[in-house]
């Protein structure tokens, strides 16, 4: 299939998380081959918490809002209290899905997602509009390319030109964290320094995240408004990227590999620490 044909079919999301998709590595695949004893992780059924679903789902709708209202609009939000309320059972029965957000969970997000693109809004948000405006904008855009003999693939929230006239990609995150304690370990712990340094190779421009906190705050004069940081990662952080995803593909090739020289289903171990 023509590299186009290819990025065409990865637009959408049936095909980018299904079975075409997995033809290619990505970010989420690394985390769990960053290490042997985690290897037998590899793509197997994730089990989450009731708390962890629930994020995640917030940042779909996050996403979605912010990305493609068109289909924010079917985003499955539930209208009741608790979630052992039988309506709410119904419900996520019905859709055959695992969880929805209740009405005032989503409401959070979208209160958030109104107050960055209200035209009225200051305190940076005017930035991010002016960044999602933008009529070249891409919205996201599937990549591919082969890195360190393997065909890799990920989806740029957004591509656009930055102030300085420089094409940018932009990764949106909400964060629970008071913005200025994002760090280096932060990144680690959720593998955004991998992303980093894939993306670059991916898409082949600069990489920056935009984290967005999700609890409103009132300023002295009664205004609301979120907590926006902007983050750009360094060379270390990108270079402690590559070195992680080369790691992570020594263990992707001595489990997974053609030529694979271990079994991932083996048990027994044995060390000296």
């Amino acid at each position: 299939m023509q590299r186009d044909n290819i990025i065409e079919k990865l637009k959408d999301d049936n095909h980018y998380y299904g079975e075409f998709g997995k033809k290619y590595l990505s970010n989420s695949d690394l985390k769990c081959l960053s290490n042997e004893g985690s290897a037998r992780e590899f793509r197997s059924p994730k089990k989450y918490t009731i708390a962890e679903m629930i994020n995640l789902e917030k940042g779909k709708y996050f996403h979605q809002l912010m990305l493609e209202p068109d289909k924010a609009k079917d985003f499955p939000i539930a209208s009741y209290l608790t979630r052992n309320a039988t309506g709410y059972k119904n419900y996520i029965s019905d859709r055959n899905i695992d969880l929805a957000l209740k009405e005032s969970e989503a409401q959070e997000i979208k209160d958030l997602v109104d107050w960055v693109l209200d035209p009225k809004s200051e305190y940076g948000s005017d930035k991010v509009r002016t960044l999602l405006k933008n009529p070249i904008a891409l919205k996201e855009q599937p990549a591919i390319a082969e890195i360190h003999g393997h065909m890799f693939k990920g989806k740029a929230d957004l591509i656009t030109l930055d102030v300085d006239g420089q094409y940018v990609i932009i990764d949106l995150k909400t964060t629970a964290k008071k913005t200025g304690d994002i760090n280096f370990w932060t990144m680690k712990d959720y593998n955004y320094h991998t992303q980093c340094y894939l993306y670059k190779e991916l898409f082949g421009m600069d990489f920056k995240f935009i984290f967005f906190g999700k609890k409103p705050k009132v300023h002295w004069s009664g205004d609301i408004y979120y907590d926006i940081e902007e983050i750009a990662p360094s060379e270390d952080t990108i270079e402690k990227g590559k070195m992680e995803v080369m790691k992570a593909l020594a263990n992707y090739d001595k489990f997974f590999g053609e030529g694979a020289t271990h079994d991932v289903r083996k048990s027994y171990t044995q060390r000296v620490i």
